[in-house]
C-alpha cells in the first residue's frame, strides 16, 4: 500500500491486544503476541508459577505478524514460528531482563513445505516437536531442542497429521490424528522415531485431552446420531465410558483441560454470544460452573499444579488469563497496561428477523448516532461473541454505532437456526439482514443517514447481497475478502472451502425475485460507495474474486475503492504490523455519507 493512512489520535483504543495464545508443555509458561502502543506486534511471556504473575514483553529486532506462533520452552525461553508461503522460519528468542530493549534471537533453521506447526514438548531436551506438511502428504518430525541448535528430524510420517496430546509424563509418547477419509490415532515414540497404533482409543473415537499420569483420556465418537464425550483408561482398561450429564450439557461444547489426576474436566460452553466455564467431575457426572462475567473463553488453557489456567475475554475486558482455584474460584491475571477507561461497553440485543427473534450485539445507540454500522461474520456456520473486537471499538470511539447480529446461519442458537441456510445461502440470512435494514431506517428516521454495512468472509459477501437487494436501506459498504458466488468458489477454492460448500450446499440456486446469488451479475445494483479491501496471498477465497468484482463495478460504477493487501492473508486486517488497514476501514465507515444525503 502506497497511500498514508491518517489514524485517530493516541487515546483510541487498541488495535490487537492479544492473540495467538500457547503454553508450555508442563504449563509453567504462556505467551502470545501483543500490540504496544500501537506500533508492531510483540511477543510477550507470563510465568504462571509465580503467585502474581505479570506480562514480560520480549521484543524481537523486526517486530512480529499474526503469522509468528509463540511456544514457550519450560526453561522460560521463546521458539517463535515464523510462517511464510512455504518457508517457515524457527527463531529461539532468549529471555532478557525486565526493562531490556530487545531479547537476543538466534535462528535455528528454516522448514519448508505446506505448512508447519509446532507442539510444546515436556521432555527434558525437547522444548518442542514441529511438523512439516509436505507436497507428498507426507510429515516430518522435527525434535527443538530449545537451545540455539537446528531442528533434529527424528521421523517421517506417510500421511498429513493434526492435534498433539502427550500420552504419558516423561514425555516421550504423543498422539496425533491423521488427516483425511477415515481419521485414526496415531503414538508417535520420541525416543525411537517410530510410530504405532494406541491400544486406546480405538475405532471412529477421537482422541481430545490426556491426564498423563493416571492414564485417563477424553475421547468423542458419533454414538445415536450425534458426537459424544468419553472417557477411557490409556492402556484400554475396560470399554470407553460416556458420561450421561456430561453428554446432556446444553450449548456448544469445547473441552478446555483435563486436571492432572484425570477427575475433573474444564468446559467451555457456547450458549447464543457468551460462553461459560464449567468443571465436570468424571466420577461422580455432576457439573459445577465457574462465576465469570459475561463474556468468551478462548479453546487454548492449561491445568497444572497452580491450578486451571484459561483465557476470558469480553467487549470492554482485552483477552487476558484467568486463574481457577482447586475450589473453583476465578481470579484475573493483571494483564498490564489497563484498556478499560477507553473501552467501549457493549449489550446484547433482540430484533425482529424475518422468521423470528435475532438477536445482536450492539455498542452505542443505532437510532441517535451519528453513524450506524450493521456488521455480518464470516461462517456461515459461525457468529458474533461476546467478546473483544479491535475493528468495533475503534467504530465505537468515533461514535459509530454498531449492530452486529446473528441471524439465521449462526452457530448458538440450535439446530433449526443454523441449518436455515443449508442449501440456501443468501436466503434467509439475506431476508434477516434486510428486516434488520428495515428495522434500522426507521427507528434512525429521515434526518440520520441511513445505516452502512460491514462484511468479512462470507459477512461480505452477505453485505454485498444486501446492497444489491435493496440499495436504498445503506449508505455505503465496507468488505474484506468476498467471493463472487457459491458456484465460482467452488471452481477455485482449497479443498476444506470446496467441502464446506459441498456440506452446507452453498452452490444451490435461489430462485426469487433477486435470482441467483452472483455478485457480478448484481454489480448493477449496487449503487453505493463501496470499500472492498482482499489479502493477495488470502489461503481461503482467492484474490481473484475481488479483483474480478472490482473490474465490473469500476465499469459499471466510480464508487467503489479496491485496497488489495500485499502478503495479506484471509485477515488483512491484522497482517500488517502498523494497523493501516483497521485503519482505511475505520476511515472509510467513519466519515459516512455527506451531510444531506
Amino acid at each position: 500500500m502506497s497511500q498514508t493512512v491518517t489514524r485517530a489520535g493516541e487515546n483510541r483504543p487498541p488495535d490487537v491486544p492479544r492473540i495467538n495464545f500457547r503454553f508450555s508443555g508442563r504449563g509453567r509458561y504462556a505467551a502470545c503476541l501483543t500490540q504496544l502502543g500501537h506500533g508492531r506486534l510483540t511477543a510477550e511471556m507470563w510465568d504462571l508459577a509465580d503467585a502474581r504473575p505479570r506480562p514480560r514483553p520480549l521484543r524481537t529486532r523486526a517486530g512480529e505478524t499474526s503469522l509468528s506462533l509463540p511456544v514457550p520452552t519450560e526453561g522460560g525461553d521463546l521458539l517463535l514460528c515464523r510462517l511464510g508461503p512455504g518457508e517457515h522460519r524457527l527463531t529461539l528468542v532468549t529471555a532478557a531482563p525486565y526493562g531490556a530493549e530487545s531479547a537476543a534471537e538466534h535462528e535455528v533453521g528454516v522448514l519448508r513445505g505446506n505448512g508447519v506447526r509446532i507442539v510444546a514438548g515436556t521432555a527434558r531436551g525437547t522444548a518442542a516437536l514441529a511438523f512439516g506438511a509436505g507436497a507428498d502428504g507426507r510429515t516430518t518430525a522435527w525434535r527443538l531442542s530449545g537451545r540455539a541448535e537446528r531442528p533434529e528430524p527424528i521421523a517421517e510420517l506417510p500421511y498429513l497429521l493434526s492435534g498433539g496430546i502427550w500420552l504419558d509424563g516423561a514425555g516421550h509418547r504423543l498422539a496425533l490424528t491423521t488427516v483425511g477419509p477415515g481419521p485414526a490415532t496415531v503414538v508417535l515414540d520420541t525416543s525411537r522415531g517410530t510410530f504405532t497404533s494406541p491400544a486406546g482409543p480405538a475405532g471412529d473415537e477421537r482422541l481430545l485431552l490426556a491426564a498423563p499420569g493416571p492414564g485417563v483420556l477424553l475421547t468423542a465418537a458419533h454414538r445415536d446420531g450425534a458426537y459424544r464425550l468419553g472417557v477411557r483408561h490409556r492402556d484400554g482398561e475396560g470399554p470407553t465410558r460416556f458420561p450421561e450429564r456430561l453428554n446432556a450439557v446444553e450449548g456448544v461444547v469445547t473441552p478446555l483441560a483435563l486436571e492432572p489426576a484425570g477427575r475433573r474436566l474444564a468446559l467451555a460452553v457456547t450458549r447464543r454470544t457468551r460462553s461459560h466455564l464449567l468443571l465436570h467431575d468424571l466420577v461422580e457426572d455432576t457439573t459445577v460452573e465457574v462465576g465469570l462475567p459475561a463474556g468468551t473463553l478462548y479453546p487454548a488453557a492449561h491445568w497444572g499444579p497452580t491450578g486451571l489456567h484459561v483465557i476470558h475475554s469480553a467487549p470492554d475486558r482485552p483477552p487476558g488469563f484467568v486463574r481457577v482455584d482447586g475450589c473453583g474460584r476465578p481470579r484475573f491475571l493483571p494483564v498490564g497496561e489497563d484498556h478499560a477507561a477507553r473501552l467501549e461497553p457493549a449489550r446484547v440485543r433482540s430484533y425482529a428477523g424475518a422468521a423470528g427473534p435475532v438477536e445482536a450485539i450492539v455498542y452505542g445507540d443505532p437510532a441517535t448516532s451519528r453513524l450506524a454500522v450493521l456488521a455480518l461474520h464470516g461462517g456461515p456456520e459461525d457468529a458474533w461473541h461476546f467478546a473483544f473486537d479491535p475493528l468495533f471499538q475503534r467504530l465505537a470511539a468515533a461514535g459509530v454505532a454498531v449492530v452486529a447480529p446473528n441471524q439465521r446461519g449462526s452457530t448458538g442458537y440450535g439446530a433449526a437456526h443454523r441449518e436455515a441456510v443449508h442449501g440456501a445461502w443468501g436466503g434467509p440470512d439475506l431476508a434477516d439482514i434486510l428486516q434488520l435494514g428495515r428495522a434500522l431506517a426507521a427507528a434512525r428516521g429521515p434526518d440520520r443517514p441511513r445505516a452502512m454495512l460491514y462484511g468479512a468472509s462470507y459477512g461480505a459477501y452477505l453485505a454485498l447481497l444486501a446492497a444489491a437487494a435493496q440499495a436504498d436501506l445503506w449508505s455505503r459498504a465496507a468488505v474484506v475478502a468476498p467471493f463472487l458466488s457459491g458456484r465460482e468458489l467452488a471452481e477455485d477454492g482449497p479443498a476444506p472451502v470446496r467441502a464446506l460448500l459441498e456440506r452446507l450446499g452453498g452452490q444451490a440456486e435461489i430462485d426469487d425475485d433477486l435470482g441467483p446469488r452472483d455478485l457480478l451479475r448484481l454489480v448493477g445494483r449496487m449503487r453505493l460507495p463501496l470499500l472492498i479491501v482482499h489479502g493477495d496471498d488470502d489461503p481461503v477465497i482467492p484474490v481473484g474474486h475481488s479483483r474480478r468484482l472490482y473490474a465490473r463495478l469500476r465499469g459499471a460504477h466510480g464508487q467503489v475503492t479496491y485496497l488489495e493487501v500485499p502478503g495479506g492473508g484471509h485477515d488483512p486486517q491484522h497482517d500488517t504490523r502498523d494497523g493501516a488497514v483497521l485503519g482505511r476501514i475505520v476511515d472509510f465507515l467513519g466519515t459516512g455519507p455527506p451531510r444531506g444525503r
